[in-house]
């Protein structure tokens, strides 16, 4: 389930990637692309915001994804111990079943 998963977390970062790259940089051609326009005092100061996402993009291809496989792999292992658990409860029922029935193997011959 956990890999299958993964899938989701690339599209959601996909998706976050072109929304953020359509917010910062804009589309077509014009007056409404942040990145193009020149502020004669700072200049095409967008640095911070490259930085920002790449930090973001970073998160959200790598870490999200390794995160979620680790976090259910965990969970995976907790549920197994907890089923071996269960199993090592049914032991003793097991064993009395086993010797009930050679008792009445005995008692019929």
């Amino acid at each position: 389930f956990a890999l299958f998963f993964v899938d989701f977390w690339f599209q959601l970062a996909r998706w976050l990637d072109s929304t953020i790259l359509d917010a910062l940089y804009g589309w077509g051609f014009g007056a409404n692309r942040p990145h193009s326009n020149f502020d004669p005092l700072i200049g095409l100061n967008n640095a911070f915001g490259d930085m920002l996402l790449n930090f973001v993009m970073a998160t959200m291809f790598i870490v999200l994804p390794t995160f979620w496989v680790a976090a259910l792999g965990w969970v995976g292992v907790r549920a197994g111990t907890a089923i071996q658990g269960l199993a090592a409860g049914t032991r003793d029922a097991q064993a009395a079943g086993g010797r009930g029935a050679g008792v009445a193997m005995k008692a019929a011959k």
